[in-house]
Order: structure tokens, then C-alpha cells, then sequence
């Protein structure tokens, strides 16, 4: 047995219990146990793994539920006679089924909790997750064809950068019998199973939040602008205006990308909003990012304004900004991870069926009228 340090150790995100079962399944893969002798104990597996005994019997019961082990009263436990399998259309050369997670960004904490989600179901499904980082959209686009060429993956899981072109190597991926799931956004012309927030809603939502705080005519920002879920915030946005008799202002909700700006253009665009008519009294953004970005711009400005602003973003708040947010949207990322697992298992085993789109519902946490508003107060120039 070897000293701690080396024991193997679970993937970030994935369960213990759940990563105790793959590693079994995988000694079980190899032949390291046969129906004749007794499987490992509950003990032995404290041991090799260094888990609770919670964690080896929890490990234990699932694959006595999947039918891998069976339990003989009065011998033990040892591997069934047949142990059931997934039924992958192709074989990755260990003989286990891969999930390659294809991501735009590779710090951003959305796609890592959302990627949490997808190892977590993954290791419960039986399937290994490797990842590939997308560096832009002619990268993308080479990233799938080489998954294609390979033949190394049975699945894809998909965050399409804005503006994407892969249409044709989803569509020769999908023809080639690999299933792929597209994440937070889809592609308008090309039918794919996909897990999407329902942005709509997001855009809805928030902008009735702040329409009842007071703010008839609130800016919205971006950070993208040609992706679906933007789009789709931004019908939201403009429906919840004309529920409520407001007029639709394009210059204050035009999907500009505000992130990408010069420093001097973006604070010279948000002078124009405090000193225009009506004066910004309000300010959504369409992520976290954004809303710090808006804030340290505003806090930059050479000469202050007079007013206060009161801000909404469309996701979570990162920790740092999240006192300035009165609204914001909690977006289930772990549950979308888990349900594309979920979703690509149904195409990987045979169940046909006509291609979906699955639409997670989201929750708006506000603020109490008059808390965690944010007063930046300047002397007018």
C-alpha cells in the first residue's frame, strides 16, 4: 500500500462516492476481478482510496443498484456474471467511453461549475471527461474536426464561442455517430440537442426588477452580442418595457459589446447616459464581468457626476461586486453540466428520439427597496 501522497486522487468537482465507483468499475474493466472470487470489502477500500466509511459503502450500494456486483449471503460480495455496459456507437482505445467538454474560456467560473456538473454525472454514467480550450472561433472549429478525425471521443459537450462557425463539424461529427450537446447557447440554424438557461426570463425578470425600483428607462450592457443567450436577454429586456408602457431607447440597450471598448470610449459612453435626458439612474449587465468593469470605470472618471446608480447584472455577481448588484440572476450552471451528461447518455445508449432543447428555470434575487444601493457622487465639472 502506498504512502498517502500517492494514492490516486477524484478530478475536481466529482464526488467521492461517485469517483470510488469509477475507479472499481475501471479495476473491474480491467479483469482485475472475476465472478468467482470476492470483490473488494468495504475495509479494503477505506484503505486504497483513503474515504470514509460512509463514501466505500455508498460506492458499494450503487454498484449492487447497477447490477456490476451482487451480494451472496453468507459469501460476500463478487462481480456479477454480466456486468451491464452503455451501449457507445464507438470505443475509445481503453475500452472506455470519453466525453470531450469543448470550452470558450477556461477561467471563467461559470464554465468550471458548469463543468463541475458534467465530470460529477459523467463519473455516475461511466464516462471519462477530458477537455479541449478553444482559443477563438477558427480554433473551435479545428478543435472539432480533430475530435472527429481522432475518433478518440464518443461525445461532445459544446460552449460555442460568439460568432461561431462550426456548423459543418457539428453537423460531420453528429453524421459520424458522435453525440453532441451544445451549452448556454445554441445555433439558430442548426438543429442540435442543447441545455440552456431560460434567458428570456432573465432579461424579463431583472428589467421588471429594476422597472419597479424606479428606473423607467434602465442601460443595458454586454459582453457579447452575437450569441443566443444574449439575444434572447434582450427580448426579455425589451418585453418587460412594454408590459409596463415603456418605450424601447436602442441606444441604451443595443447589443454592443461594452468590454471590448477603449477605457476612454466606454467612460466617455457612460457620461453621455448620467448627463443625457433621461439621466441614468439605473444599469444592467448582461454578466459579472461587466458589472465590475462599469463600476471601476465609473469610480475612474476625472470628474464625478451628481445622482446615484443603482446596478442589475443578468448572472451571478463575482464576490467582490456582489454588494453592488439590487438584482441578479442565479443561474443553475452545475444542473446544466449534469443535465447534458444526462441528455448525451440518452443518445450514447439508443434511446432515439427528436432532438431537444432543454430549458433550466432561473431565480432573481433582489434587494429590499433602499438596501445595497450604491451612490457614486461627484462634483459636476
Amino acid at each position: 500500500m502506498g504512502a498517502p501522497q500517492d494514492r490516486p486522487q477524484p478530478a475536481s468537482g466529482v464526488a467521492l462516492f461517485a469517483w470510488v465507483k469509477q475507479e472499481l468499475l475501471d479495476s473491474i474493466a480491467r479483469g482485475e476481478f472475476t465472478a468467482e472470487q470476492p470483490f473488494v470489502t468495504q475495509r479494503e477500500i477505506v484503505e486504497r482510496y483513503g474515504v470514509s466509511t460512509t463514501t466505500a459503502v455508498r460506492a458499494l450500494n450503487e454498484l449492487v443498484s447497477d447490477g456490476v456486483v451482487v451480494r451472496r449471503r453468507g459469501r460476500g460480495t463478487f462481480v456479477a456474471e454480466r456486468v451491464p455496459q452503455p451501449a457507445a456507437p464507438r470505443t475509445a482505445s481503453n475500452g472506455q467511453p470519453v466525453v470531450t467538454y469543448v470550452s470558450a474560456d477556461a477561467n471563467s467560473p461559470h464554465e468550471t461549475s458548469l463543468l463541475n456538473g458534467l465530470a460529477a454525472e459523467c463519473a455516475l454514467l461511466g464516462y471519462r471527461v477530458g477537455v479541449e480550450y478553444s482559443r477563438g472561433v477558427a480554433h473551435e472549429e479545428e478543435v472539432l474536426r480533430g475530435i472527429h478525425e481522432s475518433g478518440a471521443s464518443q461525445a461532445v459537450v459544446l460552449f460555442a464561442r460568439e460568432g461561431t462557425t462550426s456548423m459543418t463539424a457539428i453537423d460531420e461529427l453528429r453524421r459520424a455517430g458522435v453525440a453532441v450537446v451544445l451549452v448556454d447557447r445554441y445555433v439558430p440554424g442548426l438543429p442540435t440537442d442543447a441545455v440552456l438557461f431560460d434567458d428570456f426570463a432573465i432579461g424579463y425578470e431583472i428589467t421588471e426588477t429594476m422597472i419597479a425600483r424606479g428606473h423607467g428607462s434602465p442601460v443595458v450592457l454586454w459582453s457579447e452580442s452575437d450569441v443566443t443567450s444574449v439575444r434572447d436577454r434582450l427580448s426579455g429586456h425589451y418585453r418587460a418595457l412594454r408590459a409596463n408602457g415603456l418605450a424601447e431607447l436602442p441606444e441604451r440597450s443595443a447589443l454592443r459589446g461594452y468590454d471590448s471598448l477603449d477605457p476612454t470610449i466606454r467612460r466617455s459612453r457612460l457620461r453621455s447616459w448620467l448627463e443625457g435626458d433621461p439621466p441614468l439612474t439605473g444599469l444592467i449587465c448582461g454578466n459579472a464581468p461587466t458589472l465590475a468593469l462599469v463600476v471601476s470605470d465609473m469610480l475612474a472618471m476625472e470628474t464625478g457626476f451628481t445622482g446615484s446608480v443603482e446596478f442589475a447584472c443578468m448572472d451571478q455577481s463575482l464576490v467582490e461586486v456582489s454588494p453592488l448588484a439590487v438584482a441578479s440572476a442565479r443561474l443553475p450552471t452545475r444542473e446544466m453540466g449534469r443535465q447534458a451528461a444526462r441528455l448525451l447518455h440518452e443518445r450514447l445508449t439508443g434511446h432515439a428520439g427528436p432532438l431537444r432543447h432543454i430549458v433550466l428555470p432561473v431565480q432573481v434575487d433582489a434587494a429590499d427597496r433602499g438596501q445595497n444601493r450604491l451612490g457614486v457622487i461627484g462634483t459636476p465639472s
